[in-house]
């Protein structure tokens, strides 16, 4: 299976001089003293992103497949044949069950869904996710109290979450079985592929609504008694003697229910996929401790229809559905001393500090 192109944007982080400066608010001042700006910086996590996978056995990174049905265990990067949450397809078929091929691994349905193994996998598959960060651990909050001479205070001046979304399918193929030798039949093909994700952190954060729907129109030659072939369903692949022509009413990437693009646009041939990221200001709900907090990632994939509109081929609709998340936090703080009013400039030298970076 080759690897699902999901496309998840990455977002820039404004700079920190755009951000006004915002003195402690719960540690309080002795009278006549004030605070001190004497530096500033971020903490940030990075863009951290879901498990992925590599070929078949692979053992060790790089790991660039985003196909449903990574492997769970530690240490086991891939399907071996033992874990049955491993679905790798979702498949459809008119009339009959042409089943997988093998014995055991990666391609071989081990029985999902309520199929038996060496059946067709089933229609439907589901996929869950997540990323663990960690809340900023603040060395000097503004924690309240009098302030003693030279104490520094960082304050959170701004507080980002970035949370991104891909998700889609591709091998989207058609095996033709059957049918009249020279003759031909007229298939129409139905899915869906949903993405959401939610944290419990900053309040409750979550995106659902997400959604691409595909179909197409394929005539197709019959493959004849006895024989079956392989043609595509997929957007951007144009056959000789086949015709294959999209059926737009239907067709479309909703982002939390709004309408945003035409699910072929920019992805290669025979696949469908999307991706996104949203910003979400987490200043006033922001944790300051250093603990782990988790967002979770699900996706779903249906065949939902398939359906003959005339000629004597059976086919079975299949295809292989991808996604992956992705989330980064961002803090900008900056730091204030306290100082008496009298003789500040000697006070100075007491405790100031130099802005700093950290990077997790």
């Amino acid at each position: 299976m080759n690897k699902v192109r999901l496309l998840v944007a990455c977002a820039g982080v404004a700079s920190l001089g755009a951000v006004a400066l915002s003195a402690p608010s719960n540690t309080t001042l002795p009278s006549g003293w004030s605070w001190l700006p004497v530096g500033s910086g971020m903490y940030d996590t990075g863009t951290q992103g879901t498990p992925r996978g590599g070929t078949d056995g692979q053992q060790a990174p790089p790991y660039t497949d985003t196909s449903f049905g990574i492997m769970n265990e530690s240490g086991t990067p891939w399907f071996t044949g033992t874990d049955l949450s491993a679905q790798q397809y979702i498949q459809r078929q008119i009339f009959g069950n042409l089943g997988t091929a093998g014995a055991s691994g990666r391609y071989f349905n081990n029985g999902y869904g309520g199929t038996n193994p060496g059946d067709n996998f089933p229609s439907f598959a589901a996929e869950s996710r997540s990323v663990t960060l960690n809340h900023w651990n603040n060395p000097f909050p503004d924690a309240g109290g009098v302030a003693t001479l030279g104490q520094v205070v960082y304050v959170p001046v701004s507080a980002t979450l970035y949370l991104g979304s891909g998700w889609g399918g591709d091998e989207m193929l058609l095996t033709v079985i059957g049918g009249n030798s020279g003759g031909t039949s007229q298939f129409f093909v139905d899915a869906t592929l949903t993405s959401s994700f939610n944290t419990s952190a900053f309040g409750g954060i979550g995106s659902s609504g997400n959604e691409i729907r595909v179909n197409a129109v394929t005539e197709v030659n019959d493959a004849g008694s006895g024989n079956t072939y392989d043609v595509s369903w997929g957007y951007g692949v144009t056959f000789t003697g086949i015709n294959q022509f999209r059926v737009g009413a239907l067709d479309g990437v909703f982002i939390e229910g709004n309408y945003v693009t035409d699910p072929g646009q920019g992805i290669d041939s025979n696949s469908v996929g999307y991706g996104f990221t949203n910003m979400y200001n987490v200043l006033a709900a922001l944790v300051q401790d250093g603990s782990a907090f988790n967002i979770d990632f699900n996706s779903t994939a249906e065949l939902i229809n398939l359906v003959r509109d005339f000629g004597n081929a059976d086919v079975r609709a299949s295809m292989g559905p991808g996604m992956e998340g992705t989330a980064r936090l961002v803090v900008e703080w900056q730091a204030f001393q306290a100082i008496p009013a009298p003789g500040a400039g000697a006070l100075l030298a007491l405790g100031m500090i130099v802005g700093t970076r950290r990077r997790r």
